[in-house]
């Protein structure tokens, strides 16, 4: 048992009440502390344990606390600590010039629709060029409607790379304010499956076909890129540099 004691004066005209600070708390009048909130949230989201088998950990070590607990402590801290910081990191997102963006199907087995409904979690990232500051969001969704990506990158202007959902090619119709780019490693694919389907004897042929030199083409821009990506890096180095010697010079 951990005990708090406050202490708390009145003042002889009774008016006047001086209380001192007590240790604040996570979540009001409950025993949840940042430590035991960490090592959840670590449990559950870096090691993918789900809440029960936390919940069984704990009373392995005599430990009461129940999934339901575990759960509620969870959604509230995510909303009270978490929900803030998505929300600033949201709108810093805006200020870079090339995001990309991606949906991968997920299976739920309780929001109010059949088990294992399909549903959808929704991953937004800045640039990989950013290096120094990135920034990756996911946003769940019960759909995989342009609604979704359209409020999402609402205020944004720059460049989305995506694959070639129709969605992301009914947003790029309606604004002007975003260029949805294609993903080349989505193009490639469907070239290489044709290449991969012909016939071995006919694979010394194939260097004929369209595929063959769509493939080619691609693989010159991957080399292209890889050679702009060094530059990058080494143009973002020199500008670290420049702006360090610029600190010290005006520190000195």
């Amino acid at each position: 048992v951990e005990e708090h004691h406050v202490a708390v004066y009145a003042g002889k005209d009774n008016q006047t009440i001086v209380k001192a600070d007590r240790p604040k708390e996570l979540l009001r009048n409950s025993i949840l502390t940042p430590s035991l909130a960490a090592s959840i949230l670590n449990a559950k989201y870096v090691n993918g344990l789900p809440l029960y088998r936390i919940s069984q950990e704990f009373l392995r070590n005599d430990i009461h606390i129940s999934r339901q607990v575990t759960a509620n402590w969870v959604i509230q801290c995510a909303d009270r600590y978490l929900g803030p910081l998505y929300d600033y990191l949201h709108n810093r997102m805006y200020l870079f010039h090339v995001l990309q963006a991606d949906e991968t199907p997920v299976k739920v087995s309780k929001d109010g629709r059949p088990a294992n409904s399909k549903s959808y979690m929704w991953v937004y990232r800045t640039g990989k060029g950013y290096k120094d500051t990135p920034i990756i969001l996911y946003e769940y969704q019960k759909t995989r409607k342009a609604d979704h990506p359209r409020e999402f990158l609402k205020g944004f202007t720059g460049v989305v790379v995506c694959d070639g959902y129709s969605a992301y090619r009914k947003l790029d119709r309606e604004t002007e304010a975003i260029v949805f780019a294609g993903c080349w490693t989505h193009a490639r694919r469907y070239f290489a499956d044709a290449l991969k389907a012909l016939p071995k004897k006919e694979h010394e042929a194939a260097r004929d076909t369209v595929a063959y030199e769509a493939i080619k083409r691609i693989g010159a821009i991957y080399h292209l890129d890889n050679q702009l990506k060094s530059r990058l890096i080494t143009m973002q180095q020199r500008g670290r540099c420049a702006a360090s010697a610029c600190t010290n010079m005006h520190g000195n």
